[in-house]
Formats: C-alpha cells, structure tokens, sequence
C-alpha cells in the first residue's frame, strides 16, 4: 500500500462525526477513572518518597518543624469547602405570623438562609526521618 492510499484510507475512515464519538468516548471512559485520595497517596508511597516528591504532589505543607531526635513534622490542613448557603423566598408578613400575639417571634422583612451544606477540615501530619523520607502519616478532622 502506498503512503497516499493509507493518507486517503485514514481520511476516509476519520470523518468529523465518527472523531466526535471518540473524543466523547475517551471523555466518559477518563472520567471513570479512578481517583486517588491523599491518603492512598500517602499510604503507596510511606517509605518511598522524599520531602521534594511530597511538595511536588501536595504543594508546601501549612506548618513544618524538625524534632529533637532529626525528623521532620510537616503538617498540611486541607480546607473542603461546602456549598454556600441559599436565599430562600421572603419571609411571610408579620400578620400572618401571629403578630402582635403574646408569645409570638417577631418577624423581619429579610429572607431566611437555609444553610448550605457543612464544609470540612482534614489534617495530615507527615513525619520524615533525617534523610527525607516518609515514615509515617496521620490523617485526622481539624
């Protein structure tokens, strides 16, 4: 087969739509994929990876110190933000909220926030020994 007979095969069998499907498929299939969490980062690569791999992969922690006996405590607080809170509809009127009763919570002319939902904090505490590497890690709620 000549190079211009594969040129126009390859043409023929790329049309625009059939490219479409692929980038479609290659899109749905990548986002199956799974996911590595920091603690199964962390967990793979404990005796394995150096204080550079770490900040490489988790950028530099939120507070480092060294310890009396030459290891190294990096400790990295990942903030997990929920969703903000919504505006709900105003408030009914005041008359129909019992107003002017005993007893009765006066009402305000804002709208009410529903809270969104709660935001979270998890610290990872690293330790290297004295030539970089990890040891040993924790993971806990802030």
């Amino acid at each position: 087969m000549r190079s211009t007979d594969l040129l126009f095969y390859c043409s023929r069998s790329f049309t625009p739509m059939r490219l479409f499907g692929y980038i479609i498929a290659v899109i749905l299939f990548s986002s199956c994929a799974p996911q590595v969490t920091r603690s199964a980062f962390l967990s793979e690569n404990v005796h394995k990876i150096s204080q550079e791999g770490i900040k490489e992969a988790m950028g530099l922690p939120t507070s480092a110190s060294v310890l009396d006996d030459g290891r190294h405590l990096w400790v990295y607080k990942v903030v997990m933000k929920g969703a903000p809170p919504m505006v709900s509809l105003p408030p009914p009127p005041v008359s129909t909220y019992g107003g002017g009763q005993p007893g009765a919570f006066p009402r305000s002319n804002q709208p009410e926030l529903i809270p969104g939902t709660p935001g979270g904090c998890r610290q990872y505490t690293l330790t290297f020994d004295s030539s970089g590497v990890l040891q040993e890690f924790s993971e806990a709620d802030c």
